[in-house]
């Protein structure tokens, strides 16, 4: 096989390859591994802009956002507790078993990872630590545009909670209802624990 047919580019710049990795330069490696969404300074800078409007304008622009890039109108931005216990509710309950066993697993799998502190006195009277402490607050993204997945919420929200975390935000985009997915909601429903949920969505969540 011919080392142009082993590593080839398309008009778009991904890398494809049939063979050894071991017969691939350094360069094409890291080009075949390479998982990064974007490299384009365009989409960096749009981003930023994003943010440094949320930053300025608060929830205002958020709700501006909403009707812009999801073409939702909101009368508010968080979502209450009782529309992910209505999402809950509604749930086939063959789905909600395997949801809540998934949710089991996650935590009992954390849980038996969870570092621990420990000491070691590297001579007399000198002892050196190492001790594991829970951010206060953390943020969970779940997507919920043209895909929802439940699985998000779980696999971020049950770790921080064996961990310790005190506060837990979810962010999820918002469907031109102006809902947030029913997925994403009774994932939500089944971690009590979560201080808020926001219908928000991309760079500005």
């Amino acid at each position: 096989m011919s080392d142009e047919r082993r590593a080839t580019s398309d008009a778009g710049g991904m890398l494809r390859f049939a063979g050894m990795l071991g017969s691939l330069s350094d360069a094409d490696v890291r080009a075949l591994m390479d998982r990064t969404t974007s490299s384009d300074d365009e989409v960096r800078a749009r981003a930023a802009e994003i943010v440094a409007r949320v930053r300025r304008d608060g929830d205002a622009a958020l709700v501006a956002m909403a009707r812009e890039f999801d073409g939702a109108t909101l009368q508010e931005l968080e979502v209450p507790r009782a529309a992910w216990n209505a999402a809950l509710d509604a749930l086939e309950p063959a789905l909600r078993g395997a949801m809540e066993r998934a949710a089991a697993n996650i935590r009992a799998a954390h849980e038996a990872f969870r570092p621990q502190a420990s000491e070691v006195e590297t001579e007399p009277g000198v002892v050196v630590g190492r001790r594991p402490d829970p951010l206060r607050r953390v943020g969970v993204y779940a997507p919920g545009g043209r895909a929802a997945y439940p699985s998000s919420v779980l696999m971020g929200v049950v770790p921080a909670r064996v961990a310790g975390v005190e506060e837990i935000v979810v962010c999820s985009p918002p469907g031109r209802s102006g809902r947030l997915s029913d997925a994403v909601l009774f994932a939500c429903a089944l971690c009590p624990w979560i201080t808020e949920v926001h219908a928000v969505g991309g760079a500005q969540a």
